[in-house]
């Protein structure tokens, strides 16, 4: 599902090099729930920009689905990111002026491949999954915090990405919310063999994860269950 070989990413503040990735090379199987833990400036956010094609590594490779990332044009990227990838972001990212259903619907609406009815109807659909229906002619300041990461989540989701990438996803949210939230990614990972790709820095998450990578100045210095160097069987 996903490739990574000898990625790096290096900026260059001034005289100084920096070494946001340093090396990285990594597995991710279809249908796992991996997280990616460490410290801030570990490059945790860097590593999923990389792989979400929301930014370009220094070097090395990036398979996504067989297809060599690193190879595609701007407008092929684009593509690949709209019908393959969905992504979750910890300001939620709502367009305010529009309406639960009109913000869950707007990556559909971006692709050719199906009409109107069939966008409400997948819209519908995913927002009974999260259990916003009632909420969907609200707009997004008229929710909590909560249920408009949900919503997030259910537009990320209405494209049924092969790929879903989540970056910090509840770094906004309480303990009650932020749970709510890790349930609703388990069930979709379940239900849906929903391949999940989340950034976290909050230790007791790593119970919802399949598998979870740490980094550490840009290199993975810990690659198991809970972390522990222990691959998940």
């Amino acid at each position: 599902m996903i490739r990574i070989d000898n990625l790096k990413k290096l900026y260059h503040m001034g005289t100084v090099e920096v070494r946001a990735l340093d090396g990285v090379t990594l597995d991710i199987a279809k249908g796992e729930f991996l997280g990616i833990m460490g410290a801030s400036g570990s490059g945790k956010t860097t590593l999923l920009h990389m792989l979400g094609l929301l930014d370009e590594p220094s070097s090395g490779s990036i398979l996504l689905d067989n297809t060599d990332v690193g190879k595609l044009t701007d407008y092929e990227k684009t593509m690949f990111r709209l019908y393959k990838l969905g992504y979750v972001f910890q300001d939620y990212a709502l367009v305010p002026d529009l309406t639960v259903m009109e913000n869950v619907s707007l990556p559909a609406m971006l692709r050719k491949d199906r009409d109107e009815e069939q966008i409400k109807a997948d819209s519908y659909e995913i927002l009974q999954k999260i259990g916003l229906c009632d909420r969907r002619d609200h707009l997004p300041r008229e929710l909590s915090g909560g249920q408009q990461q949900r919503v997030s989540i259910a537009r990320a989701m209405v494209n049924k990405p092969d790929i879903l990438f989540a970056d910090e996803p509840c770094a906004n949210l309480d303990s009650e919310n932020s749970r709510m939230v890790l349930e609703l990614f388990r069930e979709i990972n379940e239900e849906f063999r929903q391949t999940i790709v989340m950034v976290s820095h909050e230790d007791w998450h790593k119970e919802y994860f399949h598998r979870i990578i740490r980094l550490k100045d840009g290199k993975v210095v810990s690659d198991g269950v809970n972390g522990n160097g222990e691959k998940a069987g």
